[in-house]
């Protein structure tokens, strides 16, 4: 029994399950920038199934590639450590991966294509796109991509007016993703770098306000306007605190951006016109204690 609680926690980690709430809240996101009203149809809430699939594999394939690397400078991986064997979470990245495309094109060929643009990006970052730019913007991309996958399925022609959203979102990934490449530069290397990196994601994160203002679409635009001055408030205070950069500061930084996906998601579920825009939101924002338990049980690092 103990064996297989081990190997159960080893998935978890490999698979990243501590992340599901940001990967489902794209969907959410999307379903209501969309313009959805009631909830997801049953062959809508594949969606969410092909997301899961493709996302969680790229992880596993992340550790596979990662793994003669993490038995230096992580040993307790769960490759390194000898508790999952390489060869196997290789098989069940590319079954996670191709399972997801596969739901995803049965759901809608649209939808098929998306998807497995989504999942090839991903592999390229897993594999081989890791520079100091083209990682981030690819993880960016991914999730951009990620966020406007309802709007293609359900109606394509709304990404005309929904694009800067998404763009947004992608920005917001990709300097999270290039402020936590800042970690291990010493102090003397950091300079005013997460300083532009902040104010960018607070830039960013206005996106879904100022599209709602524009186009008069939010059905509660007081919950959105909370929000984004939340958000905004606590990039900006770790922005212009005063004093050195230090790895630490940027860790506490990279931390706190990272707590505020589910927020950005759920400010971009405000901004769409439909019904199911304000559930959305209440149901991504209810991912924060689901995430908080799942790091308790499967640790992401």
């Amino acid at each position: 029994m103990a064996n297989s609680g081990g190997a159960l926690v080893a998935w978890g980690r490999v698979l990243r399950l501590s992340l599901l709430p940001t990967a489902l809240a794209d969907g959410l996101a999307g379903f209501a920038l969309a313009g959805l009203d009631g909830l997801p149809s049953g062959s809508q809430l594949g969606l969410f199934g092909a997301s899961a699939g493709i996302y969680h594999g790229a992880m596993a394939l992340n550790d596979w590639s990662d793994s003669h690397e993490d038995a230096d400078a992580r040993p307790d991986r769960p490759i390194p450590a000898g508790l999952l064997q390489r060869r196997t979470v290789l098989a069940v990245a590319i079954g996670m991966i191709a399972g997801g495309v596969l739901l995803a094109s049965s759901i809608h060929p649209r939808l098929g294509l998306w998807m497995g643009a989504i999942a090839a990006l991903a592999i390229g970052y897993d594999l081989w796109m890791r520079g100091p730019f083209l990682g981030p913007l690819s993880l960016g991309t991914c999730r951009a991509m990620h966020l406007a996958a309802p709007i293609v399925l359900l109606s394509f022609h709304s990404l005309e007016a929904y694009w800067p959203i998404c763009i947004a979102y992608g920005l917001f990934v990709f300097t999270l993703s290039s402020l936590a490449r800042l970690e291990t530069l010493p102090t003397a290397l950091l300079g005013r770098k997460p300083v532009v990196l902040l104010c960018v994601q607070a830039a960013a994160f206005c996106a879904p306000l100022l599209l709602a203002i524009s186009s008069g679409s939010s059905r509660n635009p007081w919950a959105l306007l909370i929000l984004t001055c939340f958000g905004c408030y606590v990039l900006l205070t770790h922005a212009l605190y005063k004093g050195e950069w230090t790895p630490e500061r940027v860790q506490a930084a990279v931390g706190a951006a990272l707590r505020l996906l589910l927020v950005f998601t759920a400010a971009a579920a405000l901004a769409g016109a439909g019904s199911f825009s304000t559930t959305a939101a209440v149901c991504i924002l209810a991912g924060y204690p689901i995430a908080h338990a799942l790091r308790k049980v499967f640790p992401p690092t």
